[in-house]
């Protein structure tokens, strides 16, 4: 099986534009499945490496990014995916990794699990953040990806949330899929989620369509007070 290493290098840009250009000198970040930290390519000078953490369940991503930034913090999470850690733990909870959180950004991570365990892993994470902080992650709007063309869908009647694994789709479907034995090496795995059902499951949240040419919705969880703009 390949090892996914990320070429991408636009989630700064991304999540900057998408939260209104937060001040990131001096607040502690966690890119959640971070990869090798391309995220840090883009933010140049904008985030100090050493109050950067990188959570990855790639476990050469992370060691290429221990090599790449030496200063930011590069931990292996060796949970469960049936296409990047097919021999990790199933249901193994985020790692405490010290301090809290500011920021927590997951660009492209839960558009590959199912509904079940974004929710869990959505909590897991928003328990590590300050009081004041900010959690951002993307996901697909199955209303608007190519995914769809040549579907036989009822004309406006879109899932809440659906999943496509090797070609196969499933709408809506309960907890038997997340609890299938699947990690098969290259089995792909993407879920779709309405914006309207993530306000749904999570109140309060703050959805925004792409802030670019992607197809990456983002939904935007903040704690009491909002971060403060750049001047």
């Amino acid at each position: 099986m390949a090892t996914h290493i990320s070429v991408r290098q636009t989630q700064f840009s991304y999540f900057d534009q998408a939260l209104s250009g937060p001040i990131w000198k001096g607040r502690k970040i966690l890119d959640f499945g971070g990869n090798i930290g391309g995220f840090l390519v883009g933010a140049g000078d904008h985030v100090d490496h050493n109050d950067y953490w990188c959570l990855d369940v790639t476990e050469a991503a992370i060691e290429q990014g221990r090599r790449d930034f030496p200063q930011a913090h590069f931990v292996f999470y060796n949970r469960y995916s049936s296409y990047f850690n097919p021999n990790g733990v199933r249901n193994l909870a985020v790692p405490d990794l010290g301090p809290e959180f500011d920021i927590i950004l997951a660009f492209s991570v839960f558009t590959h699990t199912h509904l079940s365990e974004m929710i869990e892993l959505v909590e897991q994470l928003r328990g590590k953040l300050t009081p004041q902080g900010v959690l951002a992650f993307t996901f697909f709007d199955p209303r608007d990806d190519d995914f769809w063309e040549g579907c036989k869908l009822p004309s406006g009647d879109y899932p809440h949330w659906c999943v496509s694994v090797d070609d196969e789709l499933y709408l809506e479907p309960g907890n038997e899929l997340c609890q299938q034995e699947r990690g098969k090496p290259g089995e792909g795995y993407c879920s779709y989620f309405t914006a309207d059902y993530l306000t749904l499951l999570f109140p309060g949240a703050i959805v925004l369509p792409p802030v670019d040419d992607g197809p990456q919705h983002v939904c935007i969880l903040r704690g009491p007070c909002s971060l403060a703009a750049r001047s």
